[in-house]
């Protein structure tokens, strides 16, 4: 028997802006790019609402620092007001991008909002509408930009039968982390939670499935690439199973991101385009892979008005011979091309990104004809891949500028992180060049 529902969302990042490409060239792209978290926390708002949710919980960062503003404040007071009107109440821990010092409303909260304290855990009993409990929601915020205590190990439980909720900001990193140490282990340890209600991780994801659940629910819309795909909440129902302290709780990923960010990758050398010769030929193909996804989100997401693409081309074809002369200048008209057919749509198709990495077909077959080349390029590239010291030989070679290791929430804008993606482009670029020099010397004897 359900008992009541509620929603789980993190990550919000009131008022920061979308990074978008061109945005100056699509009329409603500038305003999009500007009012997108607004109308994603609303979405959420509107899912509380039609569900009858008794609560709301926004596990960290509600706020962005460098977005923090009047109308952000504005915003999300009059957001619960009308919450307040549904008897709808919001709980709300600050993460490390509103830290409690830094997190000072503008505007009086309504009675229906709960701030987290940041000198020490808390537990909130919620009542239903009738007076009698049904939760308890136990947490704590941020003080600092940075919390390396396991603010969690001392969190409260409620003694009462009802269903017990944590929520934490945290990477789940053990031992030494800035953002809480933490473990699916440590908190599963905890005895008494039914439900960890996570954030800070920006993309959706379950951890473990029941008593406890521990799950992120990720940001309800994505601000760059790094962030791709549909965004969301969780809307839960909690049912009654059987006797104390017995409950299960049923989850329901709900779309809440007015904007998504897609890459394509495409394969010149695939059987639709093998044979190509022309830019014509590349974008009919490209637009036709680009209405299959806007045609699958118009008709499963209704509340998605835009869709990002970057594409990535690779593979082997004669398309290759037509770039290579140019690529830059490629990539600027296959942009130009598909802007034009498809900024204008809805859900609208923006290019934002055209990135190149065609190879000559006679590549492959100087492989095939020296396969101990070939034996000999794979051992290194899976030394690089798999082995730990060939990789830190790697980016000592490359120089000071890169790592590899990157903290997400706090960049080095002086250095590049070799993440797995960066790292395979790089392999892939060296044996074309390997190659290509051999094709080239062969072409001159």
């Amino acid at each position: 028997m359900s008992i009541f529902r509620f929603i789980h969302t993190a990550d919000i990042h009131l008022g920061s802006f979308l990074h978008i490409s061109g945005m100056e060239k699509h009329p409603k792209l500038k305003e999009l790019s500007r009012k997108a978290t607004y109308q994603a926390f609303e979405n959420i708002c509107n899912i509380a609402v039609e569900n009858k949710a008794a609560f709301i919980l926004i596990s960290g960062d509600l706020y962005d620092r460098e977005a923090r503003s009047v109308r952000a404040n504005r915003f999300f007071v009059d957001a619960c007001r009308r919450l307040e009107k549904e008897r709808i109440r919001v709980f709300v821990t600050a993460g490390n991008h509103d830290p409690a010092k830094e997190y000072k409303e503008l505007f009086r909260l309504p009675d229906n909002v709960y701030v987290f304290s940041a000198s020490e855990p808390e537990l909130i009993l919620v009542n239903d509408t009738g007076g009698e409990p049904i939760a308890a929601v136990s947490g704590q915020s941020y003080g600092e930009r940075w919390e390396r205590s396991p603010l969690h190990a001392h969190y409260p439980v409620s003694d009462a039968d009802v269903f017990r909720i944590a929520m934490l900001h945290t990477q789940m990193e053990t031992g030494r982390s800035n953002y809480i140490p933490a473990s699916s282990a440590d908190l599963s340890g905890r005895s008494g939670f039914d439900y960890w209600a996570l954030g800070h991780i920006h993309q959706p994801q379950i951890i473990k499935e029941d008593k406890p659940v521990i799950a992120y629910s990720g940001a309800p819309q994505g601000r760059d690439f790094g962030e791709q795909g549909l965004k969301g909440c969780w809307l839960v129902e909690v049912e009654k199973i059987g006797g104390v302290s017995c409950f299960r709780a049923n989850m329901k990923f709900q779309v809440t991101s007015p904007v998504i960010y897609h890459t394509f990758f495409i394969d010149i050398g695939c059987p639709e385009l093998a044979e190509a010769e022309s830019f014509d030929q590349l974008e009919a193909y490209l637009i036709e892979e680009a209405e299959k996804l806007e045609e699958k989100i118009r008709a499963e997401h209704s509340l998605v008005e835009g869709i990002l693409v970057r594409w990535e081309i690779g593979g082997r074809g004669r398309l290759h011979f037509l770039f290579s002369e140019d690529i830059e200048g490629s990539q600027d008209e296959i942009r130009r091309l598909l802007r034009t057919s498809l900024g204008h749509r809805f859900p609208f198709v923006w290019t934002d990104s055209v990135i190149l990495r065609t190879k000559d077909p006679a590549a492959e077959e100087v492989l095939v004809r020296h396969p101990m080349l070939k034996e000999y390029l794979d051992q290194i590239i899976m030394d690089i891949r798999q082995g730990e010291p060939a990789r830190k030989s790697l980016i000592s070679q490359l120089g000071q500028m890169w790592t590899q290791k990157a903290d997400y929430e706090d960049m080095d804008e002086k250095r590049f992180f070799l993440d797995e993606s960066t790292l395979e482009n790089m392999l892939d670029e060296a044996v074309q060049l390997i190659l290509n020099g051999l094709i080239e010397a062969g072409g001159r004897e």
